[in-house]
Order: C-alpha cells, then structure tokens, then sequence
C-alpha cells in the first residue's frame, strides 16, 4: 500500500506541473527573433514573405521596389506558396547607383526585374534548388542554378551569375533565399 501510495504521490508531483504549463512552457519569441534574425522558435515561420523582410531591417531598396512595382508587395502577403530570392541592401549597392536609379524610375523594367526574383506556387527548399537546373520564375524567363567551390573549397550555389548567400528561410505563405546581387532577367526592350 505504501508503495502504491508512494507512485501515486510522484505522479502527482511530476503531472502537476505539466498541467500548470510550467515543464510544458517555452521562452517567448520576440517579434524581431525571426528566422532572418537567426533566431527560430515559436513565431520563426508565422510571418509572410513581406513581414518576414520588414523584420529583418536588411531589405529596404528590395521592398521598395516590390511596392513600386504595381503591388508585389501585396502579392507576396498572399497564401503562396512562393520562393522569394531576397536581395539585401548589401547586394543592391554593388549595382552601379545610376542603374539602380534608372530601374527604379520605370516601375514596368522594375516588375520585370523583381517578378524574376519570384517564384509562384512552389516552395522550394536548398535541396530542391540542387536538384534542378534551372527555375521558371514569374517574369517568365529561366534562372540558371549552377553551382561552384569557392576558394576554400566548399560548394556554392548560384542563380544566374549571382550567389545565393542564405537559403531555407521559412515563411507562413513560402520560402526566402538570400542573394547577393539582383538577379536581372534579359530585360524586354
């Protein structure tokens, strides 16, 4: 009897806490821990594409021109799925500032450039990407995946001619890939 009665206490002692939430209980997230934060959790995948950027304080010329270009903002907070090859503000002043200035003063050349950043109806993971040889985007054209290792040897992918930085950030209506240039389709004269 005491036995029994001894289980029984332990039990007690052990499912009680559960029930009050105390074991089953996580640290909260803050909102700016999201995955482009490097920090994943609870809320890491709760935010859409847009939202996702926004947090990360890195893509201001990028969602600058999602919003310029006839509303790909909006696009990308729709249900998706959708791959988004992000490119930070890092990546866009490697381009020459007139051209930045002059793509972003004809929103029609700006939707085509960043529609090819897009792809629509798919979420496609790193694995995906080194299984493909290329990706039809929304613009329509093709990106190039190839991949090459960089000095020290290790393999790295590329969209077009420009590197693929982070990959696999998830998303509540998709996936990002972080690169380090815009990826700039054959523009249509």
């Amino acid at each position: 009897m005491k036995t029994k009665s001894k289980s029984l206490g332990i039990l007690t002692a052990l499912m009680v806490p559960v029930l009050l939430g105390g074991l089953a209980q996580t640290p909260d997230v803050k909102a700016k821990d999201t995955a482009l934060g490097g920090v994943s959790g609870p809320t890491a995948n709760k935010l859409d594409i847009i939202n996702e950027l926004k947090q990360s304080g890195s893509f201001h010329k990028t969602l600058e021109g999602l919003t310029n270009a006839y509303g790909l903002d909006n696009e990308l907070k729709g249900k998706g799925p959708y791959t988004f090859f992000a490119c930070d503000d890092k990546g866009w002043a490697k381009m020459p500032e007139e051209d930045v200035t002059s793509l972003f003063a004809n929103n029609k050349k700006l939707k085509e450039v960043l529609t090819y950043h897009v792809v629509k109806g798919q979420k496609l993971t790193c694995a995906d990407l080194d299984a493909m040889k290329d990706i039809q985007p929304m613009q329509g054209g093709l990106i190039k995946v190839s991949h090459k290792d960089n000095k020290n040897g290790k393999d790295e992918m590329y969209l077009d001619k420009v590197k693929v930085k982070k990959t696999d950030i998830l998303c509540s209506n998709g996936i990002i890939h972080i690169i380090d240039g815009p990826i700039m389709p054959p523009l249509k004269q």
